[in-house]
């Protein structure tokens, strides 16, 4: 992929990481900067030996959405904001559907557009100094990026109600015992913490993770009589073919040596 100029990507022991490098606009998010980050994972999708992406900012905020600019052009035309929404709601999508985990390091503040981007994520790490919020009901706006779908899946109908009609911000302990992120740490100790967990995801089978975030997606909010169906359907078509990780993961267990993944 070109180099980009809105953010960094690098590939480093199998993770690749996508940070935002506008602090002087908090990581807001332009069109071009959605461009680049659409290529950026892209970039990590297509290359079969990257297992983890992370995605994180520099500065005070993770990202704060859209950029200024943008906004205005937006309330001037609807056909913008048609096209803002519909490519936020897709990239949201993509980054769920992403045969590897993703992890958010968020290092400051996420709002709006970032919070619906963090909400996509696999897992979330958080500076102990950072804070997320909603924000668009301060503002008069709703989400459009696919938020109030995942938000009361995470912390449950009343909370997701209270966090959207308030626009509150919440704090990095409030958001780990809300579900929203798994983890908050000293600022200083977020890239190695976020380093730590993207290794340990590096050695496992890609295979086996993107096949695991599909079983979850499927059954999600299914009653449980039906969720085991497209749970045992994804395991066959998974781990029966002989070349498949999971053939070779139990040879190797047998065989008392390490795996040799696809």
């Amino acid at each position: 992929m070109p180099t980009p100029e809105t953010m960094t990507y690098e590939v480093r022991g199998r993770v690749a990481r996508i940070t935002f490098t506008r602090p002087e606009s908090m990581n807001s998010l332009t069109e071009r900067v959605l461009d680049e980050l659409e290529a950026a994972i892209g970039a990590a999708e297509a290359d079969p030996g990257t297992r983890v992406l992370v995605i994180g900012g520099t500065g005070r905020a993770f990202t704060v959405g859209l950029d200024l600019a943008l906004l205005d052009e937006a309330f001037a035309d609807p056909a913008v904001w048609e096209r803002i929404a519909k490519r936020l709601a897709a990239l949201t999508l993509r980054l769920e559907r992403l045969p590897m985990p993703v992890i958010a390091s968020v290092n400051g503040l996420a709002r709006a557009g970032g919070f619906e981007l963090l909400l996509a994520c696999d897992l979330v790490l958080i500076a102990d100094t950072a804070r997320i919020a909603d924000a668009h009901a301060e503002f008069g706006v709703i989400p459009a990026g696919g938020s109030t779908a995942r938000l009361p899946r995470i912390v449950g109908r009343q909370r997701a109600r209270e966090i959207f009609l308030t626009g509150r911000w919440i704090s990095a302990a409030e958001a780990v015992d809300l579900g929203i992120a798994l983890k908050a740490v000293p600022a200083g100790d977020l890239d190695a913490a976020v380093d730590e967990l993207a290794a340990g995801l590096s050695g496992k089978s890609r295979a086996c993770m993107a096949a695991m975030k599909r079983q979850l997606a499927a059954v999600e909010g299914l009653p449980l009589a039906e969720a085991v169906v497209p749970e045992i359907e994804e395991f066959v078509a998974y781990v029966t073919p002989p070349d498949s990780d999971g053939q070779e993961g139990f040879r190797a267990y047998r065989e008392n040596r390490p795996p040799t993944w696809a």
